[in-house]
């Protein structure tokens, strides 16, 4: 009876072992990056995928075609040893801002889809990023540049989110103009607040920047302050300062903390030295407070085209 008793125990335990592996054999979840001239496609609608153009931590971003011959990008969430759940997280967290902060100032998202468990957004497509527009330079740039970026920047902020990663490489350069608008003094492009994929609302801030886009307010929070949307009006101070340099600067720790862009910024002899000076304050109770504060003083300044 005993023995009897043990080989039933034992037949049952195998069988539930089998049933355990059985449900545990999911095949896994493998990232698939498109290649060029790849057509992707989603609920009946197709993507024709082109060339790589661009990559960063979070993603690579390729050419895009869709049906109606539409230009577009898609951006390919990379996962950077991260698992699958991490990585779908990360690609609805970018869609979530997108969708919710769409804007004429703010690249624009088409579509979003997982396709052979790779996570897909599809963008509008801008011309360049400004970083690689060298001729958007100087006073007579300035304040289009501003008047965009910081019109998007506002409707960012009005929603409560941060974006906290605004740099030349992250602002968009569109063709908006035609011949008619050439011919005239009418600006032909337009400026676009680009890559959301680190925003954060402003009550669930973390900390994700490079180096070199650190603000005071992280180096030191005791002495300058909390991140905050005052950030993200440095990070436009230091992106339109470098529109007013011979050449680009990146600033060290030590150059930040001593407040060196806003003092460089003061002794311009541009007429946007001032405001420029005002939204690089190192501390982030003394600094332009807001994108709709940071535009007036940029257009009360008197050689605004």
């Amino acid at each position: 009876m005993s023995e009897n008793n043990n080989s039933n125990h034992t037949n049952h335990t195998n069988d539930g072992d089998r049933d355990s592996h059985s449900r545990d054999l999911t095949p896994p979840k493998i990232f698939s990056p498109p290649t060029d001239g790849e057509q992707v496609e989603c609920d009946g609608r197709f993507y024709y995928l082109g060339r790589l153009i661009g990559q960063g931590h979070f993603g690579a971003v390729y050419e895009c075609t869709d049906e109606w011959g539409n230009a577009l990008v898609a951006k390919v969430l990379l996962p950077q040893s991260r698992s699958y759940e991490e990585v779908r997280k990360i690609w609805l967290g970018e869609l979530t801002s997108l969708l919710n902060l769409r804007h004429p100032n703010i690249t624009y998202v088409y579509d979003a889809f997982e396709y052979r468990d790779t996570f897909y957004l599809v963008i509008e497509r801008c011309v360049a990023n400004l970083a690689a527009w060298p001729t958007v330079r100087g006073d007579s740039w300035l304040p289009y540049v501003a008047r965009d970026v910081l019109q998007g920047l506002d409707f960012i902020h009005a929603r409560g989110y941060v974006h906290k990663d605004l740099h030349p490489g992250n602002v968009l350069v569109k063709w908006t103009g035609d011949s008619a608008a050439a011919a005239s003094d009418a600006p032909v492009l337009s400026f676009k607040i680009g890559d959301l994929g680190i925003s954060d609302l402003e009550s669930d801030l973390s900390t994700t920047m490079a180096d070199w886009m650190f603000p005071p307010e992280h180096l030191d929070p005791n002495r300058f302050g909390s991140i905050g949307q005052t950030t993200d009006i440095y990070h436009v101070g230091l992106l339109l300062l470098n529109l007013l340099l011979p050449s680009p600067r990146f600033f060290t720790n030590e150059d930040i903390v001593s407040a060196l862009p806003s003092r460089i910024a003061r002794a311009l002899p541009s007429p946007y030295g001032l405001p420029l000076a005002a939204a690089l304050i190192p501390r982030v109770i003394e600094r332009t407070a807001t994108a709709r504060d940071f535009w007036r003083a940029i257009r009360r300044a008197p050689s605004l085209v």
